[in-house]
């Protein structure tokens, strides 16, 4: 769009979560839990570990970091990979997954410089694969959190990948973690092998 310009940044994230509670009344925790979580049935979501962070003294739009196991965050994805459908359940409207999905930012258009090389489009915070018709990863697209973690859904293999780092021990996130480049690595090679589908 002329005179547009996109800039990935964290604090337009921080901002929308601000945004959600004053239209809806709810903490976006809470809400998480209820109309996710609980029909989704993770396992191991622990909302006394979750609360907003930051200065608010130089924002009112606090973080509001998530806290999953790998399990779950593949539970997200398989939700996904069913257009928002749970075992006959409608939890997220199909049409607003296909819109969150859809590329409105070209790689091309990104920035800074080094988010417009990494060659994925942009969504509603979901990263789209950029990739040619014959790839299994075409039409793929990807949630990416902080410091190695990914929930990939690959909608060409009926298959959904989540990797989440080793929680880093007493505040250390010096940790080793798995950067894009030796994931998307892995994640190819799992999207070529043949595998059969299990159903939740």
């Amino acid at each position: 769009m002329p005179g547009s310009y996109f800039l990935y940044n964290n604090w337009d994230f921080n901002a929308a979560g601000t945004v959600f509670e004053r239209l809806t009344g709810r903490d976006i925790y809470r809400a998480f839990a209820d109309d996710l979580a609980t029909p989704l049935q993770l396992e191991d979501l622990d909302l006394a570990r979750h609360a907003r962070s930051g200065d608010a003294r130089r924002s009112q739009h606090l973080a509001y970091p998530f806290y999953l196991s790998t399990r779950d965050m593949a539970r997200l994805g398989y939700l996904m990979l069913r257009q928002g459908n749970w075992r006959g359940q409608q939890l997220v409207p199909a049409d607003w997954v296909k819109q969150v999905t859809s590329q409105t930012t070209p790689a091309a258009q990104m920035h800074p410089p080094h988010t417009a090389r990494r060659g994925f489009g942009y969504g509603y915070l979901w990263w789209l694969f950029e990739e040619p018709q014959d790839s299994q990863l075409n039409g793929a697209y990807m949630a990416w959190g902080v410091h190695g973690q990914y929930i990939l859904v690959v909608p060409k293999r009926d298959m959904v990948i989540a990797h989440k780092r080793q929680v880093p021990v007493a505040g250390n996130w010096n940790v080793s973690w798995v950067g894009p480049v030796a994931f998307l690595r892995a994640a190819r090679m799992l999207a070529a092998a043949p595998c059969r589908m299990e159903e939740w």
